[in-house]
């Protein structure tokens, strides 16, 4: 077999597995409900709804391509799986070109499999950017795996791709520290011109990231584009900087965080940090060039090192922030998305003859890592708290005792035969821990996600309001319940962004005192259903939909309106001032029954002998007295309507013409003019 023969063969194997990796991951999202919340209802809004201009976090370049969902009607979040799986088997060419660096065909194409394998995977599920991030993180590693020391247009490359990747999610932006040191580490050494080479090449690198970070912003965004990190984690980085008292607790918060993080990742990649750790040690005592592996090596340890903080230092910052929030929550899709990174760094010591270091060095770096992963073991993660939504790999590898343990028991192996021997070591971790630690927590991650096929009263709730009301009536709801994910998960369907949202608790019920003018229906999620009252309301299992109008509010200046009145009887046509009684009575009938109970606004005056006259004003049974001036003033009258009658009368006492009284030919019978009569529905 000739070497293009060979080449085009691996090419062939690599796409057919991206083939079966993308349908696969379609397969297992199609039909699952979302369940990430407030999350995927602030990046759909975001993307879909509103301007980018408007939106709290600045990846804008994620929410305009997501945007195109919005061609997929109903089926958004179908669309946004479809760009999500796309995505990232798209990252599957990048990984592997970087381990073919280090390795061989057969073992970077193991490695693209578990990554595309991994946990991780579940992201592709949710309308969030993780997917896209983990493809633009990719590109990125791949683009500073081959940039060149001597080329500072390599590293300029390597900064549009970043710059576009903190358009995905902000969060690239935390990693450049890690980045300038690792590009002035290598830089450094250059054969002369040292300082000159590590200015030039940082200097290539942050130009072309913020030139494309912004430039882009300012094209997609407009001027509230040019920001860092936007809004929503502006807010969060100035908690930080509230007086010495906050910098202290959140210290302390942080290392409780961070104890957290350390004892996952020395579970789930205990022995790829030890290689990593021992290359790059090996790497600063060389005295020539940094070789592919050592580079793939330090640039991990610096990402490890840079983001631990920082996402301990977040989490410590947002706990209470919701109910959800707490410093046992680990936050590890911050960084999980670089794990394969790690695993490449192991297994480009496979082919190694002799080892980095001594043993004697290996057995240290084995033991700072055995101790916390027994820990880890003996404590079952307690009190931490991994999920499928901040750290799958680590949610799937807890849940299930046996796999936890023998997941555990194969990584102290790999482990201890790596500090005796460092190309067993790494056989046995990309041979038979990767796989395994990849393979069974994803099993176990997959049948929880796979929970959320069936629908919960949030899901019936928005899927209902959205069938039930038009375009227009669904950005005139409130949504209440307990539960503000669950809301902000049925506000998800009903796909409007004037939506708001009210908080009860469950003896907090709510009694639609201090609606907003704009808002006309209520969505009540709960076992409370909120009193109808007269109101049009479509009570379903577990929620109830209820139109909150005030009753008719007629300006009887105007013809009166016949989707309110459907008959009237006794009144004049309408003049500048209102409308005049014709006769003893005057008679509203209204297309629906009135409320329960409810206030009768009039406005109005007395004609002639009518003035300080009691007139009888009639609801079904109920009857309030009139008294009307010969001055245009307001009556309010709270009235019982227990018969739920659908009409208005007033009986005029005196009904009297102008020519009776010798005011003008105008032979009408005349008694009160009406300017204005409205129904405001009353809690009983």
């Amino acid at each position: 077999m000739t070497s293009q023969t060979a080449k085009n063969k691996n090419a062939y194997t690599l796409l057919v597995m991206i083939a079966l990796v993308f349908f696969a991951l379609l397969l297992k999202n199609n039909g699952l409900f979302p369940f990430v919340f407030a999350d995927e209802y602030t990046y759909s809004r975001y993307s879909r709804l509103e301007p980018l201009s408007h939106s709290l976090i600045p990846g804008y370049l994620y929410l305009g391509v997501y945007s195109l969902t919005n061609h997929c009607a109903t089926d958004f979040l179908g669309c946004a799986r479809l760009f999500n799986a796309l995505f990232f088997v798209g990252a599957a060419p990048f990984i592997y070109w970087v381990a073919r660096r280090v390795t061989s065909f057969r073992t970077a194409l193991l490695i693209t499999f578990c990554a595309m394998a991994a946990p991780i995977n579940i992201y592709t599920a949710h309308y969030m950017p993780e997917a896209f991030y983990f493809f633009s993180f990719w590109v990125f590693v791949w683009a500073l795996s081959r940039a060149r020391v001597e080329r500072w247009q390599d590293w300029a490359g390597t900064g549009l791709v970043l710059g576009c990747s903190a358009l995905v999610k902000p969060h690239s932006m935390l990693i450049v520290p890690a980045v300038l040191i690792y590009i002035g580490y290598l830089s450094a050494s250059a054969r002369e011109r040292r300082l000159a080479t590590s200015l030039r090449n940082i200097g290539a690198f942050l130009l072309a990231a913020l030139v494309a970070k912004f430039a882009l912003s300012l094209m997609l965004a407009g001027p509230t584009g040019l920001t860092f990190f936007g809004p929503s984690y502006n807010k969060i980085a100035s908690s930080t900087t509230s007086g010495w008292d906050r910098v202290i607790e959140l210290a302390t918060l942080a290392l409780q965080s961070l104890n957290g993080h350390i004892l996952a990742l020395c579970l789930i990649v205990g022995l790829p940090l030890a290689v990593a750790l021992n290359l790059g040690a090996s790497a600063l005592g060389a005295h020539q060039r940094v070789d592919a592996s050592r580079r793939l090596a330090i640039l991990a340890v610096l990402l490890i090192a840079n983001l631990l903080p920082v996402v301990a230092l977040f989490s410590a910052s947002v706990i209470n922030s919701s109910v959800f929030e707490s410093i046992t929550r680990l936050h590890m899709r911050y960084y999980d998305f670089m794990f394969p990174l790690l695993w490449i760094v192991v297994a480009s010591r496979l082919g190694d003859n002799h080892a980095a270091t001594a043993m004697k060095w290996r057995a240290v770096l084995g033991t700072l890592i055995v101790v916390p992963t027994l820990y880890a073991l003996y404590t079952h993660m307690v009190p931490y708290q991994p999920s499928i939504i901040d750290s799958p790999e680590l949610r799937g590898l807890t849940v299930n005792t046996p796999t936890f343990y023998l997941i555990g028991a194969a990584a102290l192996i790999a482990l201890g035969s790596w500090v005796y021997s460092a190309r067993l070591g790494a056989a046995l971790f990309v041979y038979c821990a990767m796989p395994l630690g990849v393979l069974l927590p994803n099993v176990w991650v997959t049948l929880e996600q796979r929970a959320h096929l069936v629908p919960d009263v949030y899901d019936r709730a928005g899927q209902f309001a959205r069938a039930y009301l038009t375009p227009e009536q669904r950005g005139q709801v409130v949504v209440i319940g307990t539960d503000m994910g669950g809301m902000l998960k049925a506000s998800f369907y009903m796909d409007n962004p004037d939506i708001t949202h009210a908080q009860v608790t469950e003896d907090n019920h709510y009694d639609f005192k201090g609606l907003p003018l704009n808002k006309t229906w209520v969505l009540s999620i709960g076992p409370y259903v909120p009193y109808a009252n007269g109101r049009l309301q479509v009570i379903m299992p577990g929620f109830a939909l209820t139109h909150v109008e005030n009753g008719p509010d007629l300006d009887l200046r105007q013809p009166l309106p016949a989707a309110s009145v459907s008959r009237s009887e006794g009144i004049s046509a309408p003049e500048s001032g209102g409308v005049w009684s014709v006769g003893p009575q005057v008679r509203l009938d209204f297309t629906k029954p009135l409320p329960d109970r409810f206030r009768l606004h009039l406005r109005a005056l007395a004609f002639g002998p009518n003035v300080g006259q009691r007139f009888s004003v009639h609801a079904g049974s109920a009857v309030q007295v009139l008294t009307p001036t010969d001055q245009m003033q307001d009556y309010v009258f709270d009235i019982d309507n227990h018969l739920r009658a659908s009409s208005i009368r007033i009986d005029v006492p005196q009904p009297t013409s102008p020519a009776q009284l010798g005011l003008s030919a105008d032979g009408r019978l005349l008694g009160i003019a009406l300017q204005r009569l409205s129904i405001e529905p009353l809690e009983q």
